[in-house]
């Protein structure tokens, strides 16, 4: 007999802090019984993270109503709701790095049992045992004692994944939960999962959400679509699937061999790396690192989580810094030459990441957002001319965001949000564009359509630089690739 753990009927809801109170959720009913897992599934801005946000307690509703079945029978509390979910999710991710609190991997672990963001009690032996053995399962031993700014996207959400399953909560809550992590990371989380789900013991149930079918385990069998905010009935087909016929060419898997076309070994490069070792912390995390970017070169960097992928990206737009002995050439033809100052460096090559991005912790508008790019800064510091506004709106047009200009960039939706930091990114006319896990949090219509703008931006004489987990994904222009390694970077 089912018993059921989450009731909402005929529920609305508008978001915290919309003086217009416009409904993003509109009219859902829906009881998740226990034990039945579901994958939630939508296009960037149907409301998936919204409608988690709400089973887990965090928003309530203007209309309709929300019970959670607790120990006590159902209650409308959204403290109930908090003490028997617990939710990943991006948002949650960026709050951490936003904060770079310098606590240990063991430290964020141990929060978990409390649900707390520090950790403000004694741990138990039984606590410090559960810990060590979820890093096991997890393959993050050695992220026990490292500091959480020290730690990649992908590190820090394996270990956001485990401190919430050490909880054992009665309703999971995974948003976009696998984002970022590499293959194995992933087979081991799905693994420890199903192995909870299956424990004796109380009961687990799965909510995820996805815009990858292949992310999804086979044992998470249910699947409710959402669509503008509205929960569709089980057997509905969901409306957006028509739009995949509207999705531009397919990016094939380029050759990344040489072939007719590819830059001659001779071409002038524009950013040469010469036994590069760069120290975070105090620890050696690249490790005589040699590479040249060549005029008509666009590359795809590819390795584990923690191989050095992210520090590689950073060292390169010269927010890290190479140890005495190694040096990096910069010729940067659209801004300044050859150059070493940082100001040129900063203007010429453009990093954009999910980290740059959670660091972006001012509330500006869409507009405001892009024009900081002139100067490659967090935040507004001096007026803007004409001028520079006039290309600022030029290039938001040219994504298909000028509408977005004066909207908070806190109420766009992912894939809007993915699109103003690439317009951030390419004003004032860069000549190389870093690139780290730019489709994350995608859905399929959203990542062709990133895909083919860098495909456009390289036919431009833009070099991009990619790095992905997905290494059957990336633009077409890309012709040469090198794999990261413990901090090695090997030419493939």
């Amino acid at each position: 007999m089912t018993q059921p753990l989450v009731a909402i009927d005929h529920l609305n809801l508008f978001l915290p802090g919309d003086a217009a109170h416009e409904d993003v959720l509109h009219d859902i009913c829906w009881t998740i019984q226990r034990g039945e897992h579901c994958a939630l599934m939508g296009v960037n801005g149907a409301g998936k993270t919204t409608l988690l946000s709400l089973l887990h307690g965090l928003l309530w509703p203007s209309a309709g109503s929300i019970h959670w079945y607790g120990p006590d029978g159902p209650e409308s509390s959204p403290i109930v709701g908090r003490s028997i979910s617990a939710l990943v999710s991006p948002a949650q991710q960026e709050r951490y790095q936003r904060q770079s609190w310098y606590i240990t991997g063991r430290e964020l672990l141990l929060t978990g049992f409390e649900d707390t963001p520090l950790l403000y009690t004694t741990t138990t032996e039984e606590q410090a045992q559960a810990v060590e053995d979820m890093a096991r399962q997890l393959d993050a031993l050695p992220l026990l004692e490292r500091q959480l700014p020290e730690m990649s996207q992908g590190q820090l959400r394996i270990l956001l994944l485990g401190r919430a399953l050490l909880r054992r909560p009665a309703l999971l809550l995974l948003d976009e939960c696998v984002d970022g992590l590499d293959m194995g990371h992933r087979r081991r989380f799905f693994a420890t999962l199903e192995a909870l789900t299956q424990a004796a013991g109380p009961a687990m149930t799965v909510i995820m959400s996805s815009h990858r079918m292949d992310q999804v385990p086979e044992w998470c069998a249910r699947r409710r679509w959402i669509d503008g905010g509205r929960l569709l009935p089980e057997d509905a087909r969901p409306p957006f699937d028509a739009g995949a016929e509207a999705l531009p060419p397919p990016h094939p898997r380029p050759a990344l061999r040489a072939a007719p076309g590819m830059p001659a070994l001779d071409a002038a490069p524009l950013v040469r790396v010469r036994h590069a070792t760069v120290f975070l912390e105090g620890e050696e995390v690249l490790h005589d690192i040699s590479w040249t970017l060549r005029r008509g070169e666009h590359w795809r960097i590819v390795g584990d989580n923690g191989s050095g992928k992210s520090t590689f990206l950073r060292m390169l737009a010269g927010d890290e810094f190479v140890a005495t002995g190694g040096g990096i050439t910069r010729f940067l033809p659209g801004n300044g030459g050859e150059t070493g100052l940082l100001e040129d460096i900063r203007k010429g090559i453009r990093l954009v990441s999910d980290l740059s991005q959670a660091r972006y912790g001012y509330s500006v508008n869409a507009l405001d957002l892009v024009c900081s790019g002139f100067d490659n800064s967090v935040g507004i510091y001096r007026d803007f001319s004409a001028e520079e506004i006039a290309e600022a709106m030029r290039v938001m047009e040219e994504l298909d965001a000028a509408e977005l200009a004066d909207i908070s960039i806190r109420q766009v939706s992912t894939g809007q949000l993915r699109r103003l930091f690439l317009a951030r990114a390419l004003v004032g006319h860069p000549d190389v564009l870093l690139l780290d896990e730019p489709c994350s949090g995608l859905d399929p219509i959203g990542r062709a359509h990133y895909l083919a703008l860098l495909d456009q931006l390289a036919e431009r004489g833009i070099h991009l630089v990619y790095v992905s987990h997905e290494e059957s994904e990336g633009p077409s222009c890309l012709n040469r690739q090198a794999r990261m390694e413990r901090g090695r970077l090997s030419i493939a």
